[in-house]
């Protein structure tokens, strides 16, 4: 265990964002992140620091750029009209942009078609918990997301219903070399979103999704049911994402949070 100092994040919003299925509290403050094949406990000890169950270097590695704490996600309400826009940004602070893997994102996120929140944490968690790889922690053993190979056999178990075909072709396409995630990394968003949208089961809501959390491109931003909304009755129907530039992301995850909690 090692005390780290970083700018100031909220376990809590984050686990509960809904960018990621598999974060959660394990006990009262103590946070779980599973990244690959790592796994790290944290907990907020004091502002700014907190507890951490990996070595400096592992933190430094892996879950700084995870975090994404290199970069400030300080925004000053003032800076912007909107009203609603405003409590948002004060109510979603400590929110981070995670740096995820694309191909646990893509298969979240393809799952998450038509289902909360809860459903779609069970539904990734039962999936790692059967067909992932072991991960060592000082809390016992956990799994990592599966990887693709090892979805192409029946998944009727996990109850995906109609997106079952989905996973197991992007499966597919990935184990056969067909789709390289990595290399998809090197293009522009324009390109990279329709490259993702090639994928059955991946409209233009993933694609966004994909493209933010998986590949941390910050000027996108996902329109679903609750972002509608606000766009709807705050904005007067016109979608304001595209003049924030890579303020966007940030921005979407803070009316996101903010309209699921009031």
């Amino acid at each position: 265990m090692i005390e780290i100092t970083e700018e100031d994040m909220d376990l809590k919003k984050i686990a509960e964002s809904g960018q990621t299925f598999r974060a959660k509290m394990v006990s009262e403050g103590v946070y779980r992140f599973i990244y690959k094949s790592c796994a790290l406990f944290i907990t907020k000890k004091a502002p700014r620091t907190f507890e951490v169950s990996c070595s400096a270097k592992e933190w430094e590695k892996i879950w700084i750029p995870y975090f994404d704490l290199d970069n400030s996600y300080e925004l000053d309400p003032k800076d912007f009209e909107n009203p609603y826009l405003k409590k948002a940004i004060e109510a979603g602070k400590g929110i981070r942009i995670l740096r995820q893997d694309p191909w646990e994102c893509l298969i979240s996120f393809i799952i998450s078609q038509r289902k909360n929140i809860p459903a779609i944490s069970s539904c990734v968690e039962k999936m790692s918990e059967e067909r992932g790889r072991e991960i060592k922690t000082p809390r016992g053993t956990l799994k990592a997301f599966p990887d693709p190979a090892s979805l192409l056999s029946d998944l009727s178990s996990f109850k995906l219903g109609y997106r079952q075909d989905y996973v197991r072709g992007a499966a597919k396409k990935v184990a056969d070399g067909e789709l390289n995630l990595a290399e998809l990394a090197s293009l522009p968003d324009t390109e990279l979103k329709l490259e993702l949208k090639k994928i059955k089961g991946v409209g233009e809501k993933i694609a966004n999704c994909v493209l933010l959390f998986g590949y941390h491109r910050m000027s996108c931003a996902p329109v679903d049911v609750w972002i509608e909304k606000i766009i709807n009755e705050w904005f007067k129907g016109e979608n304001p994402f595209p003049k924030m530039g890579e303020k966007a992301g940030i921005l979407q995850q803070y009316l996101y949070f903010y309209a699921r909690s009031i």
